[in-house]
Order: C-alpha cells, then structure tokens, then sequence
C-alpha cells in the first residue's frame, strides 16, 4: 500500500513535466512560424507623387539593402505623379515597428539642386498588408513615404489628403 502512494506523485510529476514540455515545443513552433513570417520579403514599385512647382529626383532604397539595384530611382516633373510605376524596394511582408529607408531626393533640373538624404520610418501597412510604396512630396521639405494598396483620393488611403489636380490623379 505505500509503494501505491508513493506512485502516484511521481506519474503525476511526470504528466505535468511532459505538458509543460509540449506546451514549450508548442509555442516555440508558433513564435518560430511567426518570426519567417515577418522576415519575409515582398519587392513592391515605386509610384510618385509631386505636388511642389518644381522637378524632383528621387531614390528609395531599404537601410538594410544599401546597394544600388536593391531599390528604386524615379523623376517626375512638376504637380505630376502616381500613375507611372517603378520596379521594385524591398521591404517586409508584414509590417513591424523599425522599417528604415534610405530616401534621397533633389530638386530642380539635374543637375541642379542640392541633394537631400534621409533615413525615415516607414509606418504602418493599411490593413497589415505591403502595397506598392508612395513617395509624396508635398513641399520641397516635406514628404510621406507610405506603404498601401489604396491609391489617393480612397477613403482608406493613409496619407494625406490631397484635392487631386495632378495629371494621372484625376
């Protein structure tokens, strides 16, 4: 009888150490799942929108791809944009806090015009997922680099709004 009491504590121990296991393995599966899932790399284009009086180059490239070819040059004249399509930037599949990217860009004719380099964040996907990316110049100081499957003048898009007198906005 006390080799049955003793038994017991142990077969339970051993339940509760094998559960406890096959909870580990378990969430370990799931965060590794979802951990590729953020690595995961789409290449969406370039489209840019000019709402400044004057021409601007632009290149748009992930801070974690410096090299050239891993991203996207464009020029667009003035109060022009959106319907042309560069190939291709690299950026995650799902969105994350901390996507950096490299945007240089210069106005006036080339090669006039003093060229300009930031690093910005890139922010939140619209619905979490990638889409092409806008470059919008709303000034020569002042941009929006966005992420979004919805074009302006969409109620969704995430950018700001602005009265579409561009040609390829109407």
């Amino acid at each position: 009888m006390t080799n049955q009491k003793t038994h017991w504590p142990k077969v339970l121990r051993l339940t509760a150490l094998l559960a406890v296991v096959a909870g580990v393995i378990a969430y370990g599966t799931f965060v590794w799942r979802e951990n590729k899932a953020m690595d995961e790399m789409v290449s969406p284009g370039l489209r840019l929108i000019n709402y400044t009086d004057d021409e601007v180059y632009t290149s748009v490239r992930n801070s974690k791809f410096p090299n050239p070819g891993q991203g996207a040059s464009y020029d667009m004249g003035p109060k022009t944009g959106g319907a042309g399509l560069m190939c291709c930037v690299p950026i995650p599949a799902r969105w994350r806090p901390g996507i950096k990217m490299n945007v240089t860009y210069r106005f006036g004719k080339w090669p006039e015009g003093k060229e300009e380099k930031k690093v910005v964040e890139l922010p939140e996907y619209p619905g979490g997922e990638a889409g092409d990316l806008y470059l919008v110049f709303h000034s020569e100081t002042e941009f929006e680099l966005l992420s979004t499957n919805f074009a302006p003048g969409h109620p969704r898009w995430p950018g700001k709004q602005v009265e579409a007198v561009i040609e390829g906005l109407k």
